[in-house]
């Protein structure tokens, strides 16, 4: 039978692993948007090797479970590390916090989708839009941020966000390197009352007023970024 009153004392505990659940994502996401955007930038000038060495990172990101990308980073940096210092011996010394793990390997999931994401927004704008600016002998940079920018914004803000709802619910995995995120806390908290079903419904509702407080930041954003477009645009 549920148990009320164990769910209602374990909650407290749960959202002591808010603060790491949060903490990773934000940075990641914000850190994606930035790296995200130098990637879009590379393939869509068609850099020579850098755009083919990023679509190919894009692709394997994309391809592979977030999983076992943890698993991959979390083992396998201390040897990159002693590959490039040319010193094996620091494989077995070194010792990477399970935060910066975290926090690399989102940033790369993170940059993986939202590259992406703004490279279909930026070849969504008509093709004439480009060409006017030019023929018009307009200034590029001030030309691109007033009429192309805003008008991918309001395409690329609803993936963003969806994109990034997805991370923070593929948070729920950091436990499996010794995060001590909400999930962390949940089977530590389920293990001494084998409250399973109590601990885990709490979980789910944390996670359910994260997503929500997401959604509703991006649909800020979102409108915003229409009103400010509307006018910008003649």
């Amino acid at each position: 039978m549920f148990n009320v009153q164990y769910a209602i004392d374990a909650f407290g505990e749960l959202l002591k692993g808010v603060p790491a659940t949060v903490f990773i994502t934000t940075v990641s996401i914000l850190l994606g948007l930035v790296l995200g955007l130098v990637f879009a930038w590379i393939r869509i000038r068609k850099i020579p090797v850098a755009s083919q060495l990023i679509a190919a990172l894009v692709s394997l990101i994309r391809s592979t479970p977030i999983l076992v990308q943890l698993y991959v980073v979390c083992y396998g940096m201390p040897r990159i590390i002693a590959f490039i210092h040319q010193q094996p011996e620091l494989v077995s010394k070194l010792t990477i916090l399970p935060n910066t793990t975290a926090i690399i390997t989102f940033t790369i999931y993170a940059a993986s989708y939202f590259g992406e994401i703004y490279r279909a927004s930026f070849n969504s704008i008509e093709d004439g839009q480009l060409e006017a600016i030019q023929s018009f002998s307009l200034p590029r940079f001030a030309s691109m941020m007033r009429i192309i920018v805003p008008q991918a914004a309001v395409s690329a803000v609803p993936n963003l966000a969806n994109s990034s709802v997805d991370i923070l619910k593929n948070t729920s995995l950091l436990y499996t390197i010794s995060v001590m995120d909400i999930m962390a806390k949940a089977a530590v908290t389920a293990s001494i009352g084998f409250r399973y079903l109590e601990v885990y419904t709490d979980a789910l509702i944390i996670y359910l007023i994260l997503c929500i407080f997401y959604m509703v930041f991006f649909w800020i954003i979102e409108k915003f970024v229409v009103g400010r477009t509307a006018k910008l645009m003649p």
